[in-house]
């Protein structure tokens, strides 16, 4: 397995043992011989209790990795920013996948929207919201997601995300159970996760799993194991910030995230 899996799972790992005040540590690789077909990684915690991971990544939309960079060339760079980080609130604002059309000024999108945004996140209502943002031969709609968690004593945080382009569906999801959890049922003597990564800002693991066809094929692959979670890593590469979710058997539970370098850990309502 790649040095990239390894340490998707192993941060995962560090978010996983915050949430449940547990000690696991990854005690061994299996993975690493090619010649068979193994799991991922067996964790052990300090009482020896084992816990079996096997990983995989639920592929994007066609031409996400275009998307992306456009996304990443205009408001992708508002990610985090301090100017739109509003106290006790965590602030989303997601752009349609397909918006920046071709021509347009990506840099004059970047200013307007964040010159836009500064006046206009304070005075939006909790819940959805739309904030257009127009420049002299484009337009666009920012989807705005605005929450209050906390008290005026949390920093806030402003994300950046794009608009699922439709309905994803549930084969990409299927497939990844019916590829994984064969080898994954086979471990014994400890909890078996499986773990969805969600690699790209744009899509929902969360809408393809909910999803999934209430039937006797998917309930038999389920009832394999022990958990399905998924892992949100767009985070990881610039602020090294890992979200998680569970999936199963409970849905919606256990949503949280772990910034690695500070330890500032988050648990949103179930």
């Amino acid at each position: 397995m790649s040095k990239q899996d390894k340490f998707v799972i192993a941060s995962w790992l560090q978010l996983y043992n915050r949430l449940n005040g547990a000690t696991f540590k990854i005690d061994k690789w299996p993975d690493d011989d090619s010649s068979k077909k193994n799991i991922d990684a067996v964790c052990r915690d300090d009482a020896g209790v084992l816990l079996a991971v096997e990983h995989t990544l639920i592929e994007p939309f066609d031409g996400e990795k275009k998307d992306a960079a456009r996304l990443l060339e205009t408001i992708g760079g508002l990610d985090n920013h301090p100017d739109l980080a509003l106290p006790g609130h965590p602030i989303t604002a997601s752009l349609p996948v397909g918006a920046i059309s071709t021509g347009s000024d990506w840099a004059q999108i970047a200013e307007e929207s964040l010159n836009k945004l500064k006046v206009a996140l304070p005075a939006l209502p909790e819940g959805d919201s739309t904030v257009p943002i127009e420049g002299a031969s484009w337009n666009v709609s920012l989807q705005i997601s605005k929450m209050q968690v906390g008290t005026e004593s949390n920093p806030g945080a402003f994300r950046v995300g794009r608009v699922w382009p439709g309905d994803p569906g549930t084969e990409l999801v299927v497939r990844a159970l019916e590829r994984k959890i064969p080898k994954l049922s086979a471990f014994v003597g400890g909890r078996r996760i499986l773990l969805l990564e969600q690699d790209a800002i744009a899509g929902t693991t969360e809408r393809q799993f909910e999803q999934l066809p209430d039937d006797q094929h998917v309930r038999d692959l389920l009832g394999r194991i022990d958990e399905v979670w998924s892992v949100k890593t767009p985070g990881l590469r610039g602020e090294n910030t890992i979200f998680t979710s569970q999936f199963w058997p409970e849905m919606y539970v256990n949503r949280c995230s772990l910034n690695l370098s500070t330890g500032r850990f988050w648990r949103g309502p179930c």
